[in-house]
């Protein structure tokens, strides 16, 4: 029978008040992240084709398009995963559940090494186009002429409009903090997510993302135990890092997506669909090995290989930046320097955030030397960038308001080596507090990469002098540093300030700060 799932917590009238989600499902579970649908029984019994069997239910992307706030030009994409079995899709949506305008979908193949998918997987996606901003929009989803999912979706806010965002990194591996940091990010209400990068581990295989990523980030229930149902609620952000990859190049020692050693690699470039409003990459990720699977990884990713490494986007009173930090992009290139500049000079947007996966400024012991962000300090400061959003260190930091002044940039250009330290003059701001003093003088630089993995550096947790490094000339620059559990961050933001909460795997606040500008 079919039947519907609002999360476990939240009653069916808090659910149709949250920004999104599922009101109906006709799929029904087979084991963990894997559904079939529930009608039709002649299906099953032999006497009708068999249907597709679901790997990744609906869930909420951004799309490649918008990245701008305009009226009546919003997107939406509606995705799902299924194994190599066909069936007809179609997608119908409107403001109001009558309402019937109809999505083209398409289907991208990617080969699977899961043995029950018979080596193939596909992807769908239906692009909801032709959306009035901050609405409410009702989707449909059918196979083979029946219904099979219902939900809903809130388009993004324009300017002067307050919005809650979420952040974390370094997430999806398999432990049960993982599955505890998607419930409090469900819980904070959010109306989308900017992940710092690392969404599955070891390797960002398809098939990590079917084990790790879709079956706690958009669970059928909601629960600190199982995680929620957030990608089929509001759209989710993220940005390529290290767990991305699954080699290094053996004369160049670069990481690459090598398809000798996994067919299903490369997963960010398929499974996301962000704005392609960023440069050619001058060093892109490289898709080496086996010739038949890396074409057959291009032939899914589209244009989304390489061009989703740098892109950005706006929400509320925000813009975003989000950039490729792995090691073998050098970011003293001039080509990324001229979009950054380009890019944040064109936004009229209150407040700036960047977001990379390799934090440029961080005291933790286990990716310190791996400074080479530092030298588009200067390239932020210039053009009046509020906060850097980080991950890489299994942790949760706070910078002060710094400015930063590298004097010998060579350590940034020694791509691929994980020791690229980068000197300078620092001038860090000591009189903000986020509380009676609000107004900074310099960037924040905030690494919230405690959502799931393994914690790093538990011996500096509360330990100031833990926080300093000769290499720095021992120049306190971090404010806070907690490292004994996992978090999440929590921004609300209107045209006047900013409110950052650090929220931990049990839902409590564990810093709290505030910036203003006026």
């Amino acid at each position: 029978m079919p039947f519907s799932h609002p999360a476990r917590s939240f009653t069916r009238r808090q659910l149709l008040k949250a920004a999104g989600g599922i009101t109906f499902s006709a799929l029904i579970p087979m084991r963990r992240g894997v559904f079939a649908a529930s009608f039709d029984p002649g299906h099953a019994s032999g006497h009708l084709p068999p249907l597709p069997v679901f790997t990744a239910l609906p869930y909420l992307q951004p799309g490649t398009v918008a990245s701008g706030l305009r009226a009546g030009q919003e997107s939406m994409v509606v995705a799902w995963q299924t194994n190599g079995v066909g069936a007809t899709f179609d997608v119908e949506y409107g403001r109001a559940t009558h309402e019937v305008r109809k999505a083209v979908v398409s289907r991208q193949e990617r080969f699977s090494a899961d043995r029950d998918e018979g080596g193939r997987r596909f992807n769908h996606l239906a692009t909801l186009e032709g959306l009035e901003l901050n609405s409410r929009y009702h989707y449909r989803v059918r196979m083979n002429g029946e219904k099979l999912v219902e939900g809903y979706f809130t388009t993004r806010k324009p300017r002067g409009v307050k919005t809650r965002f979420v952040s974390f990194g370094d997430n999806s591996c398999g432990d049960i903090s993982d599955h505890a940091i998607a419930y409090q990010a469900y819980q904070a209400r959010p109306d989308f997510v900017m992940n710092t990068g690392d969404n599955v581990y070891n390797n960002g295989l398809d098939g990590e993302y079917a084990r790790y990523f879709f079956p706690v980030y958009n669970a059928d229930v909601a629960g600190p135990h199982v995680g929620a149902p957030l990608l089929r609620s509001v759209p989710y952000y993220s940005v390529i890092a290290n767990h991305d990859l699954t080699g290094n190049d053996p004369n160049t020692h670069q990481p690459v997506v090598d398809f000798s050693r996994h067919v299903d690699g490369g997963a960010y470039y398929t499974n996301f669909h962000y704005p392609l409003n960023g440069p050619v990459p001058t060093h892109p990720t490289l898709a080496v090995g086996d010739a038949s699977a890396v074409d057959h990884f291009k032939a899914c990713a589209g244009p989304r290989y390489p061009g989703m490494a740098n892109y950005s986007y706006d929400y509320g009173d925000a813009h975003f930046l989000c950039l490729d930090s792995n090691v073998y992009v050098d970011p003293t290139d001039p080509v990324l320097h001229a979009w950054i500049a380009k890019d944040l000079a064109a936004t009229d947007a209150t407040w700036k955030f960047v977001v990379y996966h390799h934090p440029a400024f961080n005291v933790g012991d286990d990716h310190f030397t791996e400074q080479h962000m530092r030298v588009l300090a200067p390239l932020f400061e210039q053009h009046g960038v509020d906060v850097v959003l980080s991950g890489h260190e299994h942790n949760y930091q706070r910078t002060r308001p710094i400015r930063f002044s590298p004097t010998d940039e060579a350590g940034a250009r020694k791509v691929n080596s994980g020791k690229r330290l980068v000197p300078g003059k620092f001038t860090v701001d000591r009189r903000f507090d986020g509380k009676t003093v609000t107004r900074p003088d310099g960037v924040l630089y905030i690494v919230t990469g405690a959502g799931g993995n393994n914690l790093y550096d538990r011996q500096s947790n509360d330990n100031p002098e833990k926080w300093r490094h000769a290499e720095d000339d021992l120049v306190e620059y971090v404010e806070r540093l907690i490292s004994d559990r996992h978090s999440l961050t929590v921004v609300d933001m209107d045209a006047k300030s900013l409110q950052f909460r650090q929220i931990d795997e049990w839902g409590r606040e564990i810093d709290r700060f505030r910036i203003t500008k006026v």
